[in-house]
């Protein structure tokens, strides 16, 4: 019979949840910051990762980072994740 650690420490992973709704916007929990916006795209910072989100006529409907949520309206093109990175200066992302 094996026996159970019951000091072994489990870490909750970090969850978010989005539900998107293609022509009119998106939600989405477990926001940290959105540091980066335009009628574009979205940049949203998550706990462990970064998620940048394409569309059109983009706009921030609601921002509470207390609770981690986030609503978008717009028509959302895209979504893609990446890693958490440092925020390069203005002047690298321009001459990028």
């Amino acid at each position: 019979m094996a026996e159970q650690n019951s000091n072994a420490k489990t870490t909750p992973l970090s969850t978010h949840k989005i539900e998107l709704d293609h022509l009119r916007g998106a939600s989405m929990t477990g926001v940290v910051a959105v540091p980066v916006f335009t009628d574009k795209s979205v940049t949203v910072k998550l706990k462990d990762e970064t998620l940048n989100i394409l569309g059109a006529d983009l706009e921030i409907k609601h921002l509470d980072i207390e609770n981690g949520k986030l609503t978008l309206s717009g028509k959302v093109n895209s979504l893609k994740y990446s890693a958490s990175s440092t925020p390069t200066s203005l002047f690298k992302r321009i001459l990028k």
